[in-house]
């Protein structure tokens, strides 16, 4: 305790020390946020008044999550929160309206979004930006660059913004936060007083590092405890955090936003699983190919390049993490362009796109892996619910090495 309030203070001190530095030198302070919360709350609310009354049974259940998570951001003071809602049920917007309407009732000054993959990062992004305002979200991790323009004096707002976190929602990766939580460097720890007093969701929680889950509840437990701020943990698969959160933040219980889980489980059921054994590669490229669509995850970048290898060029696409972000992206704008036409789109990939990722495949093949993986991956099958569910397969296969 006694540790994050001296990196408290020395945040306060030295992005003092930076912010007048730069105003003797500008000559001026910065302004102010470029939008209030209140301002951020209608435009929300312009966003989402379309969507009712619902159409169809799916957006029914999508419209109840979010409904919900208004009615607990209003009502609930801040503290620690689990949002567990199943893949596909329109957890990335339900998380914004419980984050500003958390913010609005409680008097916090800000949203922090710590996301870990960048893949899902660029696409809540997009959707934050299309609600919001691109003026209004900072995207900042080390996928994004700035755009200075230091030789005529005209820095670009988001580059300073991104020094401090001094904007109304910020997006950023579970490294990054959890690095500049226990950061020895002014610059790094510049942001962290910016996070007192603020709604962090947690967007896909089960992607906490287990080699430094004490440290990481450690820090969300400081932040809840002694700065007064809301945390939300939000996935379908939610980790058993009990213990340590009762050691870390032992005055806040955890709530869960949306308390009837086994009846939104139950509602959003829109898939079949089925258990294949032992798949060569060969064998698995080949019922790849009896699909028109499908998405096929395996669990190492050298499994899913030997699977790519044998599906036919056209239509097929190979997704991974060593692709630099904007080829990532365009690949998944072409897969999503194909789906919606209905083109051939046969898709191996690593687990990156197995959480988060705003995809619909109408058969998807998993290799074995940890119960909350195949879950996620499921997510990506009849997303939208268009087909029954028992003709909607996610495939559980093992490979040999």
């Amino acid at each position: 305790s006694l540790m994050f309030f001296t990196r408290m203070l020395f945040s306060c001190l030295t992005d003092a020390d930076f912010l007048d530095t730069e105003a003797f030198m500008d000559g001026s302070p910065r302004p102010e946020h470029p939008a209030p919360l209140d301002d951020l709350w209608e435009r929300l609310q312009r966003h989402i008044s379309g969507w009712f009354p619902p159409q169809g049974e799916l957006n029914s259940r999508r419209c109840a999550v979010l409904e919900q998570c208004i009615r607990m951001g209003k009502t609930q003071p801040p503290g620690l929160f689990t949002l567990t809602v199943p893949t596909g049920g329109g957890k990335t917007v339900a998380s914004l309206a419980f984050a500003l309407a958390q913010a609005r009732a409680r008097g916090l000054r800000r949203i922090i979004y710590v996301i870990p993959y960048t893949s899902i990062i660029e696409q809540n992004a997009d959707v934050f930006r299309g609600i919001l305002g691109d003026e209004n979200v900072l995207e900042h991790h080390s996928g994004v660059q700035f755009e200075n323009d230091e030789e005529n004096g005209n820095p670009d707002p988001k580059a300073l913004a991104a020094e401090n976190w001094d904007s109304p929602l910020v997006i950023t990766t579970a490294v990054q936060f959890f690095e500049s939580m226990y950061a020895n460097r002014s610059s790094q720890c510049r942001k962290l007083h910016n996070l007192a007093n603020s709604v962090i969701i947690f967007d896909e929680a089960q992607m906490l590092p287990l080699c430094h889950l004490m440290p990481c509840v450690a820090a969300i437990g400081a932040l809840i405890e002694q700065f007064g701020a809301t945390a939300a943990l939000c996935t379908a698969t939610q980790p058993v955090l009990g213990d340590l959160i009762q050691r870390f933040a032992p005055s806040h219980a955890i709530s869960e936003i949306c308390p009837e889980i086994p009846f939104y489980f139950d509602k959003f059921r829109r898939v079949t699983f089925r258990q294949v054994g032992v798949l060569e590669d060969d064998v698995l490229a080949e019922q790849l190919c009896t699909h028109e669509q499908v998405l096929c995850i395996v669990n190492s970048r050298k499994a899913a390049q030997s699977i790519f290898s044998q599906l036919p060029e056209e239509g097929s696409f190979h997704l991974s993490t060593l692709m630099v972000p904007k080829h990532r992206r365009a690949v998944l704008e072409e897969i999503r362009r194909r789906l919606n036409d209905g083109l051939p789109c046969r898709v191996v990939s690593t687990s990156l796109v197995e959480a988060g990722v705003d995809i619909d495949f109408p058969a998807v093949y998993r290799e074995l892996a940890g119960l909350d993986s195949i879950l996620q991956a499921a997510g990506r099958c009849n997303r939208e619910g268009k087909r029954a569910a028992e003709d909607s397969i996610v495939t559980i296969f093992r490979r040999t090495e």
